[in-house]
C-alpha cells in the first residue's frame, strides 16, 4: 500500500494531485484542515490536509459479473510503502470538523453497502447467478452533500482569510483596527479569493482613492515666508529644518533665514548655527515670544524663514500652552509637525490630537529609514486630512530627505523600496 499526504488549498486540487500521482484507484483516507506559514513565516494560511492510499490493502475495487462470467480483479501491488508529504509546510493548529467527518462517513458507507450488493451470490449447483446492479443514488446523494460542504467550509473560508490577512498586515503596518478593516474589505470585496499580492496592491489603491489630493505631497508653498516646525524630542527636527535649507540655498531661488526658539537643549543653538555657517545664511535666536517682533524685522531681508521650536512633551498640558502663544505671536504661514516614523501608532496618534490646536498644516515624517512599517502615514492623512510634505531617510544633510507621494511610500509593502 502507498499511502501520501497532500496540502492544498481545496478538495478538487487534491482530487486532481491524487489522481496525478496515484491513480484513479485511489481512496481518501483522511481530511483536515491546517494552518500553514506563508511569507517567510510571517503569516498563516488555512489548508486542507489530505491523506490517500492506493494499494492491496484497501478495497478499492468489486467483483462484477457480467452475463454470468466474474472479471477478473484487477492486479495488486505486492509494495507496501509510506512515501512521504507532496508538501511539508509547518502545519499546526489543526481545525478538526465533525461535520465533514460524518459526511465522508456516510459517502463511504453508502460505497461498501452498494458493492456489497453487487458481489455475486452462490447458488446450490455452484454456478454464480448474476443479481441485478443497485442504483447508486444514495452515493450520488451523499456525494453531492460532501461538495456542498466543501464549498462552504473550505471555500468559504479561504475567501474570508484573504481579507483577514490584509487585515492583520495592515494592523501591523501600523493602521487602526477599524480602519484596517474597512481598506482590507474594500479591497476584497469584489474578488475575494485573490492572492495576497494583488489584494495588497488592491489596499494600496483603496488608500490612494479615500486619500486623493491628501496622496500628493505638498512640500512648502512658494507663497510662504514664516513656517514653523513643531513636534516633540528627539525626531530630528533641527536636521530637517537644515536638510530644507539646504535645498532652497542649493536651489538660489529663496532667500533663507533660520529662527529657533530652542533654548533648553543642551547645544540646539550651537547646532543650528553650524548649518548656518555651512549654508551661509543668518540664523537668531528668540528667548521669548516678546522677542518675535523684533527678530523677524531683522530678518526682512529673508523671503523664506523656517523657525526651530523646541521639543518638548506635549502630553503636558502647560507644554501644548506655552507652544501655542509662542505660534500665536509669531503667526507662522505654514506649521509642520514632524514626527518619528519609529514611534507606536499610538503615541502619534496621541501626538496629532495634542499638536491640533496650534493649527498644524502638514506632516513631515523622519526616520523612514529605520522602519519598515509605514501605514502611520496614510492613517493619520486620511484621520485628519492633512497633507505630507516631506520625509526624511537619513542624517545626511542635505541628501536624506525627498519629497514622496503615498503611492511611492506604498510600494514598498509591493517588493519596492521608497524613494528608488
Amino acid at each position: 500500500m502507498i499511502v501520501r499526504r497532500y496540502i492544498v488549498r481545496d478538495m478538487p486540487e487534491a482530487v486532481m494531485s491524487i489522481r496525478k500521482d496515484l491513480g484513479k484507484d485511489a481512496v481518501i483516507l483522511s481530511t483536515k484542515k491546517v494552518r500553514v506559514k506563508k511569507w517567510l513565516g510571517l503569516r498563516w494560511q488555512k489548508r486542507l490536509e489530505v491523506t490517500a492510499a492506493v494499494g492491496g490493502d484497501i478495497p478499492l475495487h468489486h467483483d462484477v459479473v457480467r452475463n454470468g462470467v466474474q472479471a477478473p480483479a484487477a492486479p495488486v501491488r505486492e509494495e507496501t510503502r509510506e512515501t512521504p508529504p507532496v508538501t511539508r509546510p509547518e502545519a499546526t493548529d489543526v481545525l478538526d470538523e465533525p461535520s465533514f467527518g460524518a459526511a465522508l462517513a456516510g459517502a463511504f458507507g453508502a460505497y461498501q453497502a452498494t458493492a456489497a450488493a453487487m458481489q455475486p451470490a452462490q447458488q446450490d449447483g455452484g454456478v454464480k447467478a448474476p443479481q441485478q446492479v443497485p442504483v447508486v443514488e444514495d452515493v450520488l446523494r451523499e456525494l453531492a452533500s460532501l461538495k456542498a460542504m466543501l464549498q462552504t467550509q473550505v471555500g468559504s473560508r479561504d475567501s474570508a482569510s484573504v481579507a483577514s490577512e490584509c487585515e492583520e498586515f495592515l494592523r501591523a503596518q501600523g493602521v487602526g483596527e477599524d480602519v484596517a478593516r474597512q481598506w482590507a474589505q474594500r479591497a476584497t470585496a469584489n474578488d475575494p479569493d485573490v492572492p495576497m499580492p494583488i489584494a495588497l496592491s488592491r489596499v494600496q489603491q483603496v488608500i490612494l482613492d479615500e486619500l486623493g489630493d491628501l496622496a500628493i505631497p505638498m512640500p512648502i508653498s512658494q507663497e510662504s515666508r514664516v513656517v514653523a516646525f513643531v513636534g516633540p524630542t528627539g525626531v530630528g527636527k533641527t536636521t530637517s529644518i537644515a536638510k530644507i535649507a539646504a535645498l532652497y540655498v542649493l536651489a538660489g531661488k529663496r532667500r533663507v533665514g533660520l529662527l529657533t526658539t530652542d533654548t533648553f537643549r543642551i547645544a540646539a543653538v550651537e547646532q543650528l548655527k553650524t548649518y548656518a555657517d555651512i549654508l551661509g545664511v543668518p540664523m537668531l535666536v528668540v528667548d521669548d515670544a516678546q522677542e518675535l517682533p523684533l527678530r523677524l524685522a531683522e530678518l526682512s531681508g529673508c523671503d523664506l524663514i523656517l523657525v526651530d521650536t523646541a521639543g518638548r512633551n506635549f502630553r503636558k498640558p502647560e507644554t501644548v500652552a506655552n507652544t501655542q502663544s509662542l505660534l500665536g505671536s509669531l503667526a507662522p504661514d505654514e506649521t509642520i509637525l514632524v514626527a518619528s516614523l519609529t514611534a507606536k501608532p499610538d503615541d502619534l496618534d496621541a501626538l496629532v490630537t495634542a499638536c491640533n490646536p496650534f493649527g498644524i498644516d502638514k506632516f513631515l515624517f523622519t526616520k523612514l529609514d529605520e522602519t519598515s512599517t509605514v501605514g502611520s502615514i496614510p492613517a493619520l492623512l486620511a484621520k485628519y486630512q492633512r497633507p505630507l510634505s516631506y520625509v526624511t531617510v537619513g542624517q545626511n544633510v542635505p541628501d536624506d530627505i525627498d519629497i514622496l507621494s503615498v503611492e511611492q511610500i506604498l510600494d514598498r509593502w509591493l517588493g519596492g523600496e521608497a524613494g528608488e
